[in-house]
Formats: C-alpha cells, sequence, structure tokens
C-alpha cells in the first residue's frame, strides 16, 4: 500500500485477518516504529 512520502502502515496477519497495528513515524525512527510494531503484533497475538 502507498500512502505519500514519509508515511508507513504496520500490518500483521492471523489466519484470515489483517491487523493493523496503530503507531507510526517518520524515517528518523523507522528502525523504532519497526520494533514497536513487532511488539504490539507479539502482544496482541499473546492475548488474543
Amino acid at each position: 500500500m502507498f500512502f505519500g512520502p514519509g508515511y508507513r502502515v504496520y500490518f500483521g496477519e492471523e489466519g484470515d485477518n489483517i491487523v493493523l497495528l496503530l503507531c507510526g513515524g517518520d524515517k528518523s525512527s523507522q528502525t523504532q516504529d519497526i520494533e514497536a510494531a513487532k511488539a504490539y503484533g507479539k502482544e496482541h497475538l499473546s492475548h488474543g
């Protein structure tokens, strides 16, 4: 998905469902944003 320059959407898959992970930032925080999205995804999977 393309949302314009500098915008990122993080999501995960759970079976047939797409889970939108509400986090983001700009290029300067991209690495931290990806790690946060991964952590949110793991938390969601562990708590349902």
